[in-house]
């Protein structure tokens, strides 16, 4: 039986930093532009919230958020002895965070969030990119949802999708 874990300190972030810190740089190893965060410290003192789905005292999943304009999530993984069990843990936290947290997405993780987790019903338009980013993008021209931003020096396409706080 799986247990979900919602963690706001940096002493019970701490904790179980030596569970996601692997997870995390095993997952981003392969997508361009990488993780954002230089060491396990730099996670912990650059994030504010994390959620973990834990089986018999191991994170098979977990969710990365800072507070920007509401919950942005930044990071995510699952861990791969786990395989399908942990892409449905991470699939249930996504499902249930989509209505209170944004997210900007890519490859596989774009596919993912969009076609297995309910995605496709919290697509933020194009035009609200900017305000909720601060960052240069260009803006798509195929379907006004999707932009262009640099990533780890990498021209990449993105997408947000979620529900973030805007006043």
């Amino acid at each position: 039986m799986n247990k979900t874990l919602t963690l706001t300190t940096k002493e019970s972030m701490q904790c179980y930093i030596e569970q996601v810190w692997p997870m995390l740089v095993a997952s981003y190893a392969k997508v361009s532009g990488g993780l954002h965060f230089e060491s396990a410290e730099q996670l912990i003192a650059a994030t504010q919230r994390w959620r973990l789905e834990v089986r018999n005292k191991k994170v098979i999943a977990v969710t990365i958020f800072k507070a920007k304009l509401g919950w942005k999530l930044v990071a995510m993984a699952t861990c791969r002895n786990y395989a399908e069990k942990a892409k449905y843990a991470l699939r249930r936290l996504i499902k249930a965070d989509l209505s209170r947290c944004w997210m900007e997405l890519s490859e596989r993780a774009e596919r993912f969030v969009l076609e297995q987790c309910g995605g496709q019903h919290f697509v933020v338009h194009g035009s609200l990119v900017f305000s909720l980013l601060n960052k240069p993008i260009l803006p798509s021209l195929t379907d006004g949802y999707h932009y262009q931003r640099e990533v780890g020096g990498i021209l990449k396409a993105k997408i947000i999708v979620g529900t973030p706080h805007i006043y």
